[in-house]
């Protein structure tokens, strides 16, 4: 369900809008749908995502010395979504913005460190539409980026953040891995720094931009499609977040 989903803005609109055509001396169908237009046009300017995105991002950051690695060596770099498009039995994948500038954050953070290994991490959490692992894309973003390909580690099974912190923990704990940089995007970190935390490992943040440095931030006040974008994302965590917390696949102190 995203903002600009037809099902979603037909649930939304409809009620109130009939309410008002049976009822039209009636004040209240009038501000039901004046209530979401407030609400839809807030979400989709810069203002509104942006106060979406802080309360989930405060606090992380990108690691900007090999100091801040505390020790680390390793980096693991959290898929965030692909698309994969199929004609004549020949697969094409593509990563979304938010899995690609994770690729390019992991690339970042492994030159600063010179790290010896990075495990690039995403299986298909929707196989009726996804024909490849997410890891492959997020490989060849890396590989594009400047990681020569043996120093990668591909991880293609998970299909949610938390199987990716249980396949991980096996595969750090082989290679005898205590530490590491955990990249993902703002929105996303704190549910997964928590997610990792409570199933013992000890991951060091290092978030992803939001957006690439050649797109221009939206207006401040008029809605866009990029800040509508970036209030889908970060609605998303806080409900994935909400229900990880009840499910208790979350460290204590991060709830």
């Amino acid at each position: 369900m995203r903002l600009d989903s037809p099902l979603l803005v037909l649930l939304s609109v409809g009620p109130p809008a009939i309410w008002w055509y049976l009822k039209p001396s009636s004040r209240i169908g009038r501000r039901l749908l004046l209530a979401f237009v407030a609400v839809y046009w807030f979400l989709s300017t810069w203002l509104g995502a942006g106060l979406l995105v802080a309360g989930l991002s405060r606090g992380f950051q990108s690691i900007k010395s090999r100091e801040a690695a505390q020790g680390a060596d390793t980096i693991v770099v959290l898929g965030g979504g692909a698309n994969t498009f199929s004609a004549g039995g020949v697969v094409l994948g593509e990563l979304t913005p938010l899995s690609a500038l994770r690729a390019l954050e992991a690339a970042r953070v492994y030159k600063l460190i010179g790290a010896r290994l990075v495990v690039a991490s995403g299986g298909i959490p929707f196989p009726e539409s996804q024909l490849k692992p997410e890891s492959e894309m997020l490989r060849d973003a890396l590989v594009s980026a400047g990681v020569p390909p043996d120093r990668i580690l591909e991880e293609s099974t998970s299909r949610t953040t938390r199987e990716e912190a249980l396949v991980l923990k096996v595969i750090l704990n082989s290679r005898a891995v205590e530490r590491f940089v955990l990249v993902t995007s703002p929105t996303h970190m704190r549910r997964a720094m928590a997610i990792f935390q409570a199933e013992g490992l000890h991951p060091i943040p290092s978030v992803s931009q939001l957006y690439s440095d050649n797109v221009e931030r939206p207006p401040m006040f008029l809605p866009s499609s990029g800040s509508r974008y970036l209030s889908d994302i970060a609605v998303y965590d806080y409900a994935a977040t909400l229900y990880y917390w009840l499910r208790g696949w979350m460290t204590t102190a991060s709830r």
